[in-house]
């Protein structure tokens, strides 16, 4: 059986990299291309075996469903105190999420996935769900399990051949597969209680309109392309609310409200507290300036 299978793996990686012009990359990066080809011909095993996965991953075994519940991205903002990315994760009501501290890599990631951005060439996230992909697999759910030592651990389930294979993973990397394959992302029920804060700073803004916003750091405002002045990025927009019906996007930067500049999050709501609408409000969106109008009565 393996040599069978080693027989179909080689031109099948092959193929793969050469396809998708994976030398540039490499080159770009400084990876040795026999050592990146080893890699990805790893993980082709690993989903071509029908044993387990190689390797020791977490403790899956010890959570039931019943222990795990779903969450979402909730939002990416930066901890002022460190200006380490922070990813937010809430449950089903929005009340509640819990932060994972990640790297600036992931989070530029996790990012370009809830804005649907595609990179000029593809990325490492973007690699791997190419030769998953390729070997006919799939990301059937990713789970974040235990907290110890100040640190996250995770597993990515992947299935192929309707075998289940569990993959030790960090949070951050799980989370960027999990949005790329569109598939649940669970969390074990007692990390999540106890790790888990409120989300209730947004007030009357979200609940008015159905704008979550966030302060636009200047590593954010680079992501985006937005190289001059400041403003407020809108984090998410509720599904159904006025401000998603008046054409906000997630993603977009405010940065002025009936000419008022809008500095930060603070600004911004002082700003809509003095303003009778309908307000025309100056945002940047796509590389571009987009005036639209916000009025609570629609």
């Amino acid at each position: 059986m393996h040599a069978s299978f080693l027989s179909f793996c080689a031109p099948c990686i092959w193929s793969f990299l050469r396809n998708h012009h994976v030398g540039d990359f490499l080159r770009d990066h400084q990876f040795s291309l026999p050592v990146f080809a080893i890699t990805l011909f790893s993980l082709a095993l690993v989903l071509g075996l029908s044993g387990a996965a190689v390797g020791k991953v977490s403790p899956l075994s010890s959570l039931a469903q019943k222990d795990l519940m779903e969450v979402k991205v909730y939002r990416l903002i930066i901890d002022p105190n460190t200006m380490q990315p922070v990813v937010l994760l809430a449950d089903a009501s929005g009340e509640r999420a819990m932060p994972i501290w990640i790297g600036p890599t992931e989070a530029s990631a996790i990012q370009a996935e809830m804005e649907g951005a595609q990179p000029l060439r593809p990325m490492t996230h973007d690699l791997l769900e190419r030769v998953i992909q390729k070997m006919n697999g799939t990301v059937k759910r990713i789970i974040i399990t235990h907290h110890k030592e100040n640190i996250y651990y995770a597993v990515i389930v992947l299935e192929k051949d309707r075998t289940l294979i569990e993959i030790d993973a960090r949070p951050s990397d799980s989370i960027v597969m999990a949005l790329k394959f569109k598939t649940p992302i669970l969390i074990a029920k007692n990390l999540f209680k106890e790790r888990a804060l409120p989300t209730g700073e947004q007030g009357e803004t979200e609940d008015r309109y159905g704008l979550s916003l966030q302060e636009l750091t200047p590593m954010l405002a680079e992501s985006f392309g937005f190289k001059k002045g400041r403003g407020v990025l809108v984090s998410d927009v509720k599904e159904g609310s006025r401000a998603e019906k008046q054409g906000f996007q997630r993603g977009d930067i405010i940065v002025e409200i009936e000419g008022e500049k809008v500095e930060d999050v603070p600004a911004m709501k002082s700003a809509m507290a003095k303003i009778k609408p309908p307000s025309k409000i100056k945002i940047f969106r796509g590389g571009t300036f987009v005036t639209l109008t916000l009025n609570p009565a629609n």
